[in-house]
C-alpha cells in the first residue's frame, strides 16, 4: 500500500446531534478531521464539494433517503467505503446495505471500540481501493500491451494498448485463447517451448509474429510471467508485449542501406578501409580483400592495421597514425604493404581522421598500388643510365612509357581524390537514408488516418451519423498536420530524387573519365562535358578552399583523345585549388574556367588567384618530375604530361 501522510476527512451523515457529538470525539481522538451533515440533501452537497475518505450514514437520515444516497455514492465515488448506522435490527435494511455496496453496518447504540475498529478498517479499505483503483488506470493506459490470462491460458484482460495494436476490444477476447493472433508463420514446437516454460513457473521472453483482427501481420517483443498464488500453484500469466514491427523495418531499411553502400565501395578500383582506436580493421572493400589476401572471416576475427605493413615499416606507420589523430600534418605517405602471404609490394596510403561529435573515434583512407608506377620508374632510370648507348630503343620506349605515365598518373589521380570521391557519395546517401526513415513514419501515420476513414465508412454504410468517427478523424488530421505531411512527403521525394541524381552524376563522370580509347583513335567530344565531369570528381579538393566559376560558351564537337583532355583539365583544377590552399586564406579563392569559340578554333582558359608561379621558375614548370611542392605531396609529372598531350 502506498505510504500517506495526508489528514483523513470522515463525514458523519446523522440527524441527532447528541449520535453527531459523540462520534465527532471518538473520530477527533483517532486523529481524524470530521464533518457533519444532519439531512440527506446536505450529505450529497458535501461529497460533491469536499474529499471524504470515510462516510458514516444514518439509515434514518431526513431529506434524501440514505439507501439512495448510498446507491448514489457506489456510482460515482467507488472508493469510498460507507457505514450504515441502523436505529435497530432490521435484516431487509441490513441486507438492502450490503447489496447497494455499504461496508458495513452498526446498530445503536455503537459501541466506542466496534466504531473504532469499524473506522480504521474502513480507511484502509479506501486506502486499498485507491490504491486497486490508481493500479487499474496504469495497466488501462500503459502504452505498452498487457494481456492477463487464467492458468489455462485463457484470456481475462487485456488493456488499451493491446486492443489498439491487435484491433481486438477487451470484450471481444475475454475467455478466447491467444492462439487467435496466431499467423502461422511460427512453428508449433515455438509455441510448446514457451508453454513448458511458463508452466514450469519461469519468465519467457521473445518475439511473435502474430495477425491483427484486419489479418495485417506484425512483429511484437514479449515478456510472459506466471502468478504465484499463495499455495505455490500457477494461477494467471501476465503477458507484456510491445509492437516491433516498426523496429524490424527499419532494422532491414538499415540492411539494405549497409548492403548498397558494400555494393558501391565495391566498385572502386582501390582498397578503401576504416580502423578503431586500438588499431583494428573494422571495415575494407572488396579490392582490399583480394590486394592483401585476407577473408572477411579473417577481419571479422581481428586483424591489427600493422600487419598490413611490413615489419620494417609498422613503427613509422604507428607514427604518423598518431600524428593523423592529433590533426597534424606528415608527407611521407609510401610504404611497403605486406600481404596475409608474407608478400611485400609498395603502396601510397591518403588517411583521415573519422571525427564523432568532436571526437576522433578512427581513421579511414584508401589505399593505392604503386608497384607500376615504380617499376616504370625503375624502367625510366635504367632507361637514362643507358640512354648514349640506346638512344634508337630510348625513343620508343618512351613513347610506351609516356602513354603509361599518362594512364598512371591518371589512375594516380583517381586514387588520390577516391575517399573524397566517397565522401560525395556518402552524403546522398546518408540523407536518402534519412528521408527513408521519415516516409516511414509518415506512411504509418497514413496508415493510422485510413483506419479512421474507414471506420466513418463503415458506419455511414450501418445507415448511421458518424458524429464521433468524424470528430475523431478531424482531430487526427489536426494532430498529425495531413497538409503538412503531404507537403513534407513531396519535398522528401525531391530530395531523394535530387541525392540519387547526385550519385548518378558521380558515378557517370567517374565512369567517363575512366573509360580509355585505343592509343590512336581519335574521337568527337564536346569539351564542356568534359569539364564538368572533372568538376564533379575533384570537388572534394576544392570545395573547402576555392569556389568555381564557370563561362561555358556551346561549343562543336571535336575530335579529341578524351581520356588526354579530361586529364589535363583535372590537373589543372587540382593543381590550382591546392595552390589557392596553400595560401591558407580564411575566405574562398576563386577557380575561373571559360571555353569559347571563333570560326576555326575551340580554346579554354582555366585560371586561379592562388598566388602563382615564381618568374624563376617559370621556364621549368613543363620539365617532368619538376615540381614546387613539398617531397612526397607531387610527382612533376602533371604539368608536363599536360603540356604533351596539348602540344603532341
Amino acid at each position: 500500500m502506498f505510504p500517506s501522510n495526508k489528514k483523513v476527512t470522515l463525514l458523519v451523515a446523522e440527524a441527532s446531534s447528541l449520535i453527531i457529538a459523540s462520534m465527532s470525539r471518538t473520530i477527533k481522538k483517532l486523529g481524524y478531521d470530521v464533518i457533519t451533515a444532519d439531512n440527506g440533501d446536505a450529505c450529497l452537497e458535501l461529497l460533491n464539494t469536499l474529499k471524504i475518505e470515510v462516510l458514516l450514514l444514518h439509515t434514518g437520515i431526513p431529506g434524501k433517503n440514505s439507501f439512495e444516497i448510498l446507491s448514489y455514492v457506489h456510482d460515482h465515488f467507488p472508493d469510498l467505503p460507507v457505514i450504515m448506522i441502523a436505529d435497530s435490527m432490521s435484516e431487509s435494511d441490513e441486507a438492502q446495505s450490503f447489496t447497494t455496496g455499504a461496508f458495513d453496518y452498526l446498530i445503536k447504540p455503537v459501541n466506542g471500540v466496534r466504531l473504532e475498529v469499524t473506522i480504521k478498517k474502513a480507511i484502509t479499505e479506501s486506502e486499498r481501493r485507491k490504491e486497486a483503483s490508481l493500479f487499474s488506470i496504469v495497466v488501462a493506459n500503459c502504452p505498452v500491451a498487457i494481456a492477463i490470462t487464467d492458468k489455462e491460458g485463457n484470456l481475462e484482460y487485456v488493456n488499451n494498448a493491446f486492443s489498439r495494436t491487435t484491433g481486438y476490444s477487451l470484450y471481444e477476447v475475454i475467455g478466447q485463447n491467444p492462439r487467435i493472433l496466431k499467423s502461422g508463420e511460427q512453428s508449433d514446437s515455438f509455441y510448446k517451448e514457451l508453454w513448458d516454460t511458463i508452466t514450469s513457473g519461469k519468465n519467457w521472453r521473445g518475439e511473435f509474429h502474430n495477425k491483427k483482427k484486419n489479418g495485417e501481420l506484425y512483429w511484437e517483443d514479449s515478456v510472459i510471467i506466471p502468478i504465484i498464488d499463495p499455495t505455490w500453484a500457477i494461477s494467471h500469466y501476465v503477458s507484456i508485449k510491445q509492437d516491433i514491427s516498426l523496429r524490424k523495418k527499419e532494422l532491414a531499411a538499415f540492411s539494405e542501406s549497409e548492403c548498397r553502400f558494400q555494393e558501391l565501395s565495391d566498385l572502386l578500383p582501390q582498397p578503401i578501409f576504416e580502423m578503431n582506436m586500438q588499431g583494428l580493421i573494422t571495415y575494407t572493400n572488396r579490392e582490399g580483400l583480394e590486394s592483401f589476401g585476407y577473408t572477411q572471416e579473417d577481419f571479422q576475427k581481428g586483424v591489427h592495421s600493422l600487419m598490413l605493413f611490413a615489419p620494417e615499416e609498422r613503427e613509422r606507420v604507428k607514427i604518423n597514425m598518431e600524428r593523423r589523430l592529433k590533426n597534424l600534418p606528415f608527407d611521407d605517405h609510401e610504404y611497403f604493404g605486406q600481404r596475409k602471404d608474407g608478400t611485400k609490394f609498395p603502396v601510397l596510403v591518403y588517411t583521415a581522421a573519422i571525427i564523432r561529435n568532436g571526437i576522433p573515434v578512427g581513421i579511414r583512407g584508401i589505399v593505392l598500388d604503386i608497384t607500376a608506377r615504380k617499376e616504370t620508374e625503375e624502367k625510366l632510370l635504367q632507361l637514362n643510365q643507358t640512354l648514349e648507348e640506346r638512344i634508337e630503343e630510348r625513343t620508343k620506349k618512351l613513347e610506351k612509357t609516356h602513354q603509361q605515365m599518362i594512364l598512371h598518373e591518371k589512375l594516380a589521380s583517381i586514387g588520390m581524390l577516391a575517399a573524397g570521391i566517397a565522401h560525395e557519395l556518402n552524403n546522398p546517401i546518408n540523407f536518402i537514408k534519412i528521408n527513408f526513415s521519415t516516409l516511414k513514419e509518415a506512411i504509418s501515420d497514413f496508415q493510422e488516418m485510413l483506419k479512421e476513414y474507414r471506420s466513418v465508412i463503415k458506419t455511414l454504410e450501418k445507415g448511421n451519423h458518424p458524429a464521433i468517427e468524424l470528430q475523431t478523424m478531424h482531430d487526427m488530421e489536426r494532430t498529425l498536420a495531413i497538409d503538412t505531411l503531404f507537403t513534407d512527403i513531396s519535398e522528401i521525394f525531391h530530395e531523394s530524387q535530387r541525392g540519387f541524381e547526385r550519385i548518378t552524376a558521380i558515378i557517370a563522370s567517374m565512369r567517363n573519365f575512366s573509360f580509355r580509347h585505343a592509343i590512336d583513335e581519335r574521337v568527337m567530344f564536346d569539351i564542356n562535358h568534359g569539364i564538368r565531369d572533372a568538376l564533379t570528381i575533384a570537388r572534394n579538393e576544392y570545395r573547402n578552399c576555392a569556389d568555381i566559376e564557370t563561362s561555358l560558351d556551346e561549343l562543336p564537337l571535336i575530335a579529341c583523345y578524351p581520356e588526354q583532355i579530361n586529364q589535363v583539365f583535372l590537373n589543372l583544377i587540382v593543381n590550382g585549388a591546392q595552390a589557392i590552399a596553400s595560401l591558407m586564406r580564411s575566405s574562398h579563392g576563386t577557380i575561373s574556367i571559360h571555353t569559347w569559340r571563333d570560326s576555326s578554333n575551340v580554346y579554354c582558359s582555366v585560371s586561379d588567384d592562388g598566388p602563382g608561379i615564381p618568374p624563376e621558375v617559370r621556364g621549368r614548370v613543363f620539365d617532368p618530375f619538376f615540381t614546387t611542392k613539398e617531397p612526397g605531396k607531387g610527382t612533376g609529372l602533371g604539368l608536363s604530361i599536360s603540356y604533351d598531350i596539348i602540344v603532341t
